[in-house]
């Protein structure tokens, strides 16, 4: 019974977490949603500015926190592992919330375009960002990221599979697609305001700040093949002309997903 329980407990994460991710799609295109990055109350600006970098704070603090080996150390004697990624999706969402609510808008236009051709491919750049970014998850295990796998092994009674994983695709090519994914998104819209734009550069500071020490967790925790693939493969932008990396010496991080995976020609090892 423990087990199907579980289950279902993940099921839901599972749909609770895409619906946040669908629901910032939206609000990032101000398009789809109750409430866009340009709906809401209007505060004086620099209380709005001030409230909005501390709420994208703090949506990246969860993330960083809870994707910590000693806080889930701590984490998962309070919550059972099976259901730890689980719990974490329904934190995000809840954090998603938190975002989406009290987001102050600031209107003032940067730019503004008005062709409706223009505005389809900027649409469709934009989501193909966030189908790259989802995409990205299957490199290192979807059902694991979001749960799934854990809870039904447990209600298998089986030990979790790791997800096969090379260091191809998106991770020959940088070390954070995901990341590099929320750096840029907010800027890819057809009507730019100064919301937008403090949206942008507070998840490109808190990415900047935010990165340094994930690696150096990641350093102390797998060594010399870390450093070889960090010395490899840039971490946001991509080296025109360059070869891949070998097979089975890389690893895989992003921080705003708390993955932390060890690569070989066989598949990750949870480290």
């Amino acid at each position: 019974m423990r087990g199907a329980f579980y289950l279902v407990y993940a099921i839901g994460a599972y749909v609770v977490g895409l619906a946040a991710i669908a629901y910032l799609v939206g609000f990032l295109a101000d398009a789809l949603v109750p409430k866009g990055i340009g709906d809401g109350a209007v505060a004086p600006f620099w209380t709005a500015v001030a409230v909005d970098a501390g709420l994208v704070l703090g949506f990246g603090l969860h993330h960083s926190i809870t994707a910590r080996t000693s806080f889930k150390r701590w984490w998962t004697k309070i919550v059972p592992a099976p259901i730890e990624r689980a719990t974490y999706l329904y934190m995000t969402a809840a954090a998603t919330g938190l975002l989406v609510v009290f987001w102050r808008p600031i209107p003032a236009t940067i730019w503004s375009v008005d062709a409706v051709w223009a505005q389809a491919a900027i649409y469709a750049l934009y989501l193909g960002v966030w189908t790259m970014m989802f995409s990205a998850t299957f490199h290192f295990g979807h059902f694991g990221f979001f749960g799934l796998a854990q809870a039904w092994a447990r209600f298998r009674n089986t030990p979790p599979r790791s997800g096969k994983l090379t260091a191809r695709y998106l991770y020959a090519l940088v070390r954070h697609p995901i990341s590099l994914g929320w750096m840029v998104t907010p800027w890819i819209t057809p009507h730019l305001t100064v919301g937008h734009v403090v949206f942008a550069l507070s998840t490109f500071l808190y990415t900047m700040a935010a990165t340094p020490f994930e690696e150096a967790d990641l350093i102390e925790a797998l060594g010399d093949d870390y450093r070889a693939y960090k010395k490899r493969t840039p971490a946001f932008l991509p080296r025109i002309g360059r070869r891949a990396p070998a097979r089975g010496q890389a690893f895989v991080t992003d921080r705003h997903v708390g993955c932390r995976d060890r690569l070989s020609a066989s598949g990750p090892s949870r480290a």
